[in-house]
């Protein structure tokens, strides 16, 4: 079947997909399928040129001190679907002031009857309140600048059978945003919270947490009857007295992926161990995840700098979607399965995008519900970056086929609140933000465009990054006047 069949199947599975789920929990579907449409021509204003082909010189930010730590105990019943916890959150206060209360957001409890706490407690812990999944924690005494307070959750997950990730199928089970974090707090602003948001369609509208850098430490025991279990996750584990362990510094999030079937494969590429872990229908295209793989860290290390860790982990998703967490990314089945004609799939297509999240999501964070265009925008505007880079003869065809054919509009700085649901969020985000990228890049000319890209992702590594924060090292690059193109693009655009 060729690859201009693509959309109907897609199309078909996934409104198959969607009324089969209603009324259970929503889909997620935060990086969209690409729909192959026909052929189009290229955007006037869209012209292939080439990006930087030297390796920028770089340095790092200075690492932030008294990040928290979130140490997790976790046992892990794969037959039964069951999960025990005991976890441990240091936290700093690193403000100026006294906290009198701390926020735990706790993701599960968005899922009925799966999260049950046994306790919560603390050197400071006086009381709590609850509210979704709010836990607010009152101090006495209050938390002084520049101290940590310890707080102990020990908590139990009766896993939901869902398509996502956080659940399991007959074919794995996912654990992404799994156990309690506490969000990034701003004196002035306060707590950085966002509501979850599922559409008429029931489809859950992109990403609603944001955290802050901070360091995990896991410790993982498999219970039960299950068998040869391969285990995907955000780092490597280290087998220790019958226990698996892994550590995370400098990180947003800690994912496992758990199955009895994946096939696995590395490689090594410049110091990065590349895993792919796939189903067995998915084998033949492990190679071609870990060469696409290869070519993306080699143009976002030019591009931006190095990946910093030592592994990266492709994984098969069980879903039709695709999800980026740190140092770990599930691909859709939906995206494997129909692998052919490379490079002309949506593999290479997507790839590329969720790669680019280890650094517009986890090294640089933001605000994924009310700025979400500075990792969502960012990411697909990679994959156009990918396809002039590796196949400059086929640009034309991303252009047409991922953006132009869906025929996008809406206001390229809207929320996950956006009216219209998952589609028009995605029509503006990702796909009218590659537009508005293209002509910014075109405006500045790409001597500007890639420096100001540089310094904005440099300088906000660790850091939750703002609108203003991108269009500053733009100014710092490029005199050109944005006004028109901002009010073309931006809802309630910024002054430049």
């Amino acid at each position: 079947m060729r690859a201009r069949h693509l959309p109907i199947i897609v199309a078909l599975t996934l409104l198959l997909s969607a009324c089969a789920q209603q009324p259970a929990p929503p889909a997620e579907l935060p990086t969209p399928i690409a729909l192959i449409t026909g052929s189009h021509e290229t955007p006037t204003e869209i012209r292939p040129t080439e990006t930087p082909t030297q390796a920028p010189t770089f340095e790092l930010p200075a690492q932030p001190e008294n990040r928290t730590i979130y140490d997790l105990d976790l046992n892990l019943d794969y037959a039964q679907h069951t999960a025990s916890v005991v976890q441990k959150i240091t936290y700093f206060n690193r403000t100026d002031q006294p906290m009198h209360e701390l926020l735990l957001l706790i993701p599960p409890r968005y899922f009925a009857g799966v999260y049950s706490q046994g306790s919560l407690s603390g050197n400071l812990v006086m009381q709590s309140r609850e509210s979704g999944i709010r836990t607010m924690l009152s101090l006495e005494p209050a938390l002084q600048p520049g101290e940590s307070t310890t707080i102990q959750v020990i908590f139990t997950l009766l896993l939901p059978k869902r398509p996502g990730v956080f659940g399991w199928s007959e074919m794995q089970t996912n654990l992404m945003d799994w156990f309690p974090i506490i969000p990034p707090f701003d004196p002035a602003s306060g707590w950085l919270v966002n509501e979850r948001v599922v559409d008429a369609s029931n489809t859950i509208v992109g990403e609603y947490l944001s955290s802050e850098t901070a360091d995990f430490s896991l410790r993982l025991r498999l219970t039960g009857s299950a068998q040869n279990l391969i285990i995907a996750a955000s780092s490597e584990g280290v087998e220790k007295d019958g226990n698996l362990e892994y550590r995370l510094p400098l990180a947003r999030s800690f994912s496992l992926s758990v199955s009895d079937q994946f096939i696995t494969r590395e490689a090594d590429h410049k110091g990065v161990s590349i895993r792919t872990y796939v189903f067995p229908q998915h084998h033949e295209a492990g190679e071609t995840i870990i060469e696409v793989a290869k070519n993306a860290l080699d143009l976002y290390a030019e591009l931006f700098y190095p990946y910093p860790r030592k592994t990266l982990s492709l994984v098969s998703a069980d879903f039709l979607h695709n999800m980026e967490t740190d140092g770990m990314l599930l691909i859709s089945k939906g995206v494997i399965d129909f692998y052919r004609d490379a490079p002309l799939n949506n593999l290479t297509i997507l790839v590329p995008h969720e790669i680019s999240h280890q650094w517009f999501y986890s090294l640089v964070g933001n605000d994924p519900a009310k700025e979400p265009w500075l990792d969502e925008t960012i990411a697909t505007y990679c994959e156009s970056l990918y396809f002039e880079r590796y196949h400059p003869e086929h640009l034309a065809w991303w252009w047409s086929n991922r953006v132009d054919g869906f025929k996008p509009e809406g206001w390229v700085n809207a929320t996950i609140y956006i009216p219209g649901g998952y589609s028009a969020y995605r029509d503006a985000v990702y796909l009218n933000g590659a537009k508005f990228m293209q002509e910014l890049r075109n405006l500045t000319g790409d001597d500007a465009f890639f420096a100001a890209l540089q310094q904005y992702t440099l300088q906000n590594t660790y850091k939750i990054a703002s609108e203003s924060d991108f269009f500053k090292a733009l100014r710092n690059h490029s005199s050109a006047d944005l006004n028109p193109l901002l009010q073309k693009y931006f809802e309630n655009p910024p002054a430049y």
